[in-house]
């Protein structure tokens, strides 16, 4: 997994106990540790992404929110920060990736820009497809959202579920392929016009969603719109054992993933 700015991941695989490797994809320090140096690090993002044989030894990978090397430009600096989803070579390492059975990988809001790159077929997101950065318009806020998947409902045991998103400028997805599964979806999402005046609706958003973009017997793609990290920990840690997959608790090994 990696460790981004906005959204971490590593939390509820502590909390579950299952062992992972971080790798550091912090876009320039971290707004929530000020204290935070990033010295000599072992495990660095350039390497799970940019490196086929580093990203095959393993069989799951969370691309968090504000993950460098996946937006136009760091937020608090201006050197490009586009160096993966602007990279063949990387978009075609996850692609051939992803065509393995069992393989899932999962991102969160801001590292939409890698599905929509590598995967430009199955998601549509707001803006233009060929900006970087342009699906990023959402204010901080509250959602409410339909459990679209029986299996999410019997595990959360409910219909509906409050979405929390933290940070604005959440990456808003617009609509989904027929090959896609849709997991949560609001009825509607009101954003901002990033360069004009005045609000804009969209209708059922699909807020977490997942695909095979081989077919049923390669991997998996999710990707929720929300942090991971906003949402209380018992939410959190369902939707990681039913959407992606059961985990043995005690070795870190996927169980049986849901296709």
């Amino acid at each position: 997994m990696t460790a981004g700015d906005f959204d971490d991941v590593e939390a509820p695989f502590d909390r579950m106990v299952v062992p992972t490797d971080a790798y550091e994809g912090l876009i320039s320090t971290a707004t929530w540790d000020p204290s935070y140096e990033p010295g000599n690090v072992a495990l660095k993002v350039e390497d799970l992404l940019g490196s086929g044989d580093e990203l095959r030894a393993y069989h799951g990978a969370f691309i968090a929110s504000g993950t460098r090397g996946l937006g136009a430009r760091q937020y608090n600096g201006l050197d490009p920060d586009d160096e993966f989803v602007s990279n063949q070579d990387v978009l075609d390492n996850v692609r051939d990736w992803t065509k393995d059975s069992g393989n899932v990988i999962w991102c969160t809001d801001w590292s939409y820009d890698l599905v929509e790159q590598a995967f430009p077929d199955e998601m549509d997101f707001l803006g233009d497809d060929t900006t970087f950065d342009a699906a990023q318009s959402d204010a901080i806020g509250t959602i409410t959202a339909h459990i679209e998947d029986d299996r999410l409902k019997t595990a959360l045991v409910e219909d509906d579920m409050a979405v929390n998103f933290d940070f604005s400028n959440w990456a808003v997805p617009e609509s989904v392929a027929d090959d896609v599964t849709v997991w949560l979806k609001a009825d509607e999402v009101t954003y901002r016009v990033r360069d004009g005046e005045g609000d804009q609706t969209v209708q059922d958003v699909p807020l977490l969603v997942s695909f095979n973009p081989h077919g049923a017997s390669g991997g998996r793609v999710i990707f929720s719109a929300f942090h991971l990290d906003a949402q209380t920990p018992e939410v959190t840690d369902e939707l990681i054992r039913t959407v992606f997959g059961k985990l043995d608790e005690n070795e870190g090994e996927p169980v049986d993933p849901i296709q």
